[in-house]
């Protein structure tokens, strides 16, 4: 299963419990567009509590009403969605540097007036009572700003003619596949422009990414790239990197003619220093992992960077800072991605993708949703008007219809219900094997251990595909 079919069916499974404390961990990775939409919406409405950790921000602003952050061993609660958040969060920091700067010039002036008059006869009395106020002070802390982040920019070797991209009639199909992945994808890409991809999962967004770069070859159509045109290439799977490799090697490897004290500056920008470049990339972390890709990305200088989930596994603030270096990239950005947050901030041009064609929407997410709304109000209003219009016979086709659609729903329903007490049944029938493999006495022998085993995972199926079959009822 992909890594989005693997979260949806946690997630339904999870959401089947229906507990009063709902606790999600980063339940947003892999997850295309509509997909988010609808588990925003289930956990607006959903009557329990829910806890949250997530680096998705566009998610966070649609689900939640109170945010704790953590930082420098500290939590702090702030009331309202992560926007009001990251709002009220600086006027705190203001507030409390102004507090901080009014004390620090009190205290100077007191002791000022402390240096000047404790050795006069007349005012060492008052000199003496300053020294005792300015002992007591409950003296305060200069705010700390915000911790480390990255720092980086991407530059270009030289600069790409106009037309960048020519895409024409482009079709995939995987040999072993019966059907088409995509056909007739057309898309002219000029310099300077940032355009995301978008659309359901499974639908071939990465693997367009990879015809594009030539790693598969297309069915049918053509690709021409502009004169003078590098691309530099950040792959979600982090599959470009050597995980025996240490981190300085991983880099200064790709640029051996730069000295290690420049290469060992441009891993301190990501936050790569001292020991930390001698790990091996198979000990880093996935946001390590992602930090290290953008540093090999950055030393290419290419002028067309094809991006390919870039934000999967970093925190906000290196989020934050691929943000900024992007929006200051000279060059031109194709880039897959369901972070609809990192959407709005870089691109101005969406196409969005099926399987049979591609539309362009010339704007950002925010816009992109609003043409969506648009075109399903034009579409209900027609036929609304069309509806008027029916004769007596089709009205009652489609009387007959309603019914059908009813009964389907019904029908549907039924199923669900059915699907949650075998799901419950083979679940309950799981605790049990695996409660059984736990005893001495079956470990210990391999034919019962082997049998019960075999039980365990032949569960574990049926779960997953009553789930996978729940999942896509509700979804319907």
């Amino acid at each position: 299963m992909s890594g989005g079919q693997k979260t949806r069916l946690a997630l339904g499974k999870l959401l089947l419990e229906q507990p009063n404390l709902l606790i999600l961990d980063e339940p947003t990775n892999h997850l295309d567009i509509d997909t988010l939409g609808w588990l925003e919406d289930y956990l607006n409405k959903y009557e329990g509590a829910v806890v949250i950790v997530s680096h998705d921000r566009y998610f966070l602003d649609k689900t939640v009403n109170i945010v704790y952050e953590i930082s420098r061993h500290h939590s702090k609660r702030y009331v309202g969605t992560y926007s009001k958040f990251l709002e009220q969060k600086a006027l705190d920091y203001e507030r409390d540097l102004k507090a901080f700067e009014k004390q620090q010039s009190e205290m100077k002036q007191m002791e000022d007036f402390i240096q000047r008059n404790i050795a006069r006869a007349s005012t060492t009395k008052r000199a003496q009572s300053r020294r005792k106020e300015l002992a007591k002070m409950d003296k305060l802390d200069r705010p700390l700003g915000e911790e480390n982040s990255a720092s980086f920019s991407f530059t270009v070797n030289r600069q790409s003619g106009n037309d960048v991209l020519k895409i024409n009639a482009l079709s995939f199909k995987y040999e072993d596949e019966a059907q088409a992945l995509f056909t007739g994808f057309h898309l002219d890409v000029s310099r300077g422009e940032r355009i995301a991809l978008i659309g359901p999962n499974g639908v071939g967004k990465s693997t367009l990414l990879k015809v594009i770069l030539g790693s598969l070859s297309p069915s049918s159509g053509s690709i021409q790239l502009g004169t003078n045109v590098q691309i530099g290439y950040y792959d979600q799977e982090q599959a470009t990197l050597n995980s025996n490799k240490s981190v300085l090697q991983e880099l200064w490897d790709e640029h051996p003619l730069v000295n290690e004290k420049d290469i060992r500056t441009v891993l301190g920008n990501f936050l790569f220093s001292g020991d930390d470049v001698l790990k091996l990339v198979y000990d880093l972390s996935g946001g390590e992992k992602a930090r290290l890709a953008l540093a090999k990305l950055m030393m290419q200088k290419a002028n067309l960077l094809i991006l390919d989930e870039p934000t999967n596994h970093l925190d906000i603030d290196s989020k934050e800072v691929l943000e900024a270096a992007l929006t200051d990239f000279p060059g031109t950005i194709i880039f897959v991605s369901h972070d609809r947050y990192f959407i709005n901030k870089i691109t101005d041009r969406i196409v969005e993708m099926t399987k049979e064609e591609a539309t362009v929407y010339l704007g950002d997410y925010d816009y992109y949703l609003e043409k969506k709304q648009e075109e399903a109000e034009i579409e209900a209003l027609e036929a609304s008007e069309e509806k008027s219009k029916t004769p007596a016979s089709v009205n009652r086709l489609n009387f007959e219809e309603e019914k059908k659609r009813q009964r389907e729903e019904r029908k549907k329903e039924r199923r669900i219900a059915e699907l949650e007490s075998q799901i419950e049944q083979f679940e309950t029938d799981l605790e049990h094997y695996q409660n059984e493999a736990a005893k001495p006495e079956v470990y210990q022998d391999h034919e019962k251990a082997q049998e019960v085993a075999a039980k365990t995972s032949e569960t574990e199926t049926k779960i997953e595909a009553l789930l996978e079959e729940w999942t896509n009822l509700q979804e319907s």
